[in-house]
């Protein structure tokens, strides 16, 4: 059978939202799941599973609406899925009461439940958030149900939610295990993955996002094939750019602009400027966040100074006190060396 793992969709969500760039993201968001449903479509996977999170809070009645509309254009998938950590089932939940298309399920319960497909030979096993936080290691005692294709689909993985013994959920007999709540895909053992989320969600959430596609075939003796399928529209990039003495602003810009493009405009970067730059240089940092989809920037270059010219014009001054002082200390590191130059910029009142 063939079928496609993901989570933390966070439906929603509204990233980005403070910048003029980032008006949109909460929509691609939707875009996205929309295309997750044509994918499943497109591969003709037999089963969607959903490790929680769909929704960034607790869905209002129209987002649920809307996300069942789109369930509603599966032609052969059978969707499971479970409420997260952000999207828990609580008192007031609109989940409590919803009616999902007959292609969907949803474990709703607090502890672990199991849905079978006999056309499908699979049992999926797990349970819903009903709180936003889950200290207790519920999946500790989880073992395979029936004899056929056994699935376990579960949200978490740290200490506030649902904390997760690898090693000893793998020995626990099922044949693949979904895992939502990490936002970063990880693969934990051949039949275990975190999907991560389709999209990224924040700025330090850099590297590809996507969903994770399972074949699982044979009898007794299964096989099961996993692998992470990049997906997201957008990926967040921290992009490292040299300066030498050299570069002016323009040159700068030019040669972040230059990279912006190879790497891909729909992007989103966070760009640190490292190295020597001329003395009297000081870079525009806000051209450069002017030039694409840029989360921040970041100066960490340093003036090129001629500290010998510098002491021999100051020798009975504190500037070059300062300077035989930071020279002078037995131990000399990138701790020192940042001391001096950002110390002799404050004395010689350069920015």
């Amino acid at each position: 059978m063939k079928l496609i793992h993901t989570g933390d969709l966070h439906l929603g969500m509204e990233p980005e939202k403070q910048r003029g760039w980032g008006v949109d993201r909460g929509r691609e968001l939707w875009d996205t799941f929309a295309r997750l449903i044509d994918e499943c479509n497109r591969v003709e996977v037999e089963l969607l599973l959903i490790a929680g999170d769909l929704f960034h809070r607790q869905p209002l009645v129209r987002e649920l609406n809307e996300a069942n509309f789109q369930f509603s254009r599966l032609e052969k998938t059978r969707v499971v899925l479970i409420a997260g950590n952000h999207d828990y089932i609580g008192l007031r939940s609109n989940y409590g009461n919803f009616a999902w298309n007959k292609n969907v399920t949803m474990l709703v319960g607090e502890d672990m439940q199991t849905v079978e497909f006999a056309d499908l030979g699979v049992q999926v096993s797990g349970f819903s958030y009903h709180r936003r936080d889950i200290t207790e290691a519920k999946l500790e005692n989880a073992a395979r149900a029936g004899e056929g294709i056994s699935i376990l689909l579960a949200h978490g993985g740290d200490a506030k939610d649902v904390p997760i013994d690898y090693k000893r959920l793998g020995l626990a007999g099922f044949d693949y295990v979904a895992l939502g709540h990490i936002h970063k895909p990880e693969k934990r053992r051949e039949n275990m993955y975190h999907c991560g989320s389709p999209e990224p969600l924040d700025k330090n959430e850099t590297g590809e996002h996507g969903y994770v596609r399972v074949d699982i075939t044979g009898g007794e003796k299964r096989s099961v094939k996993a692998e992470f399928v990049p997906f997201s529209t957008r990926r967040y990039v921290d992009l490292a750019v040299s300066v030498t003495p050299a570069d002016t602003n323009g040159s700068i810009t030019g040669q972040v602009a230059a990279k912006l493009a190879e790497l891909g405009e729909q992007n989103m970067y966070r760009i640190t400027l490292s190295g020597t730059r001329d003395e009297h240089l000081q870079p525009d940092l806000g051209a450069i966040a002017r030039l694409g989809l840029v989360t921040e920037v970041f100066d960490e270059t340093l003036p090129e100074y001629d500290f010998d010219a510098i002491r021999a014009a100051n020798h009975d001054n504190l500037i070059g006190m300062f300077i035989d002082r930071i020279t002078g200390l037995p131990e000399q590191n990138e701790v020192t060396e940042k001391a001096l130059y950002y110390g002799l910029s404050a004395l010689l009142k350069k920015d």
